[in-house]
């Protein structure tokens, strides 16, 4: 998870809800992310910290 000043900047999405589709570190195949795109980031309050999980999704899908 990052912290939103390692993100700012970038040109990807934030999400308060997981899109469809879209895969959190746990949830890709064997952790395999050679194949996966990081595609945005799924906003969490822990703590009540704003953190940012980056979301995967397959490449070419």
């Amino acid at each position: 998870m990052y912290q939103f000043y390692e993100i700012v900047g970038s040109e990807k999405p934030i999400y308060v809800t997981k899109p469809e589709g879209y895969l959190s570190y746990e949830e890709v195949p064997n952790g395999d992310l050679v194949n996966y795109e990081e595609i945005g980031y799924l906003e969490i309050i822990e703590n009540g910290v704003k953190l940012y999980e980056p979301l995967y999704v397959r490449e070419g899908e």
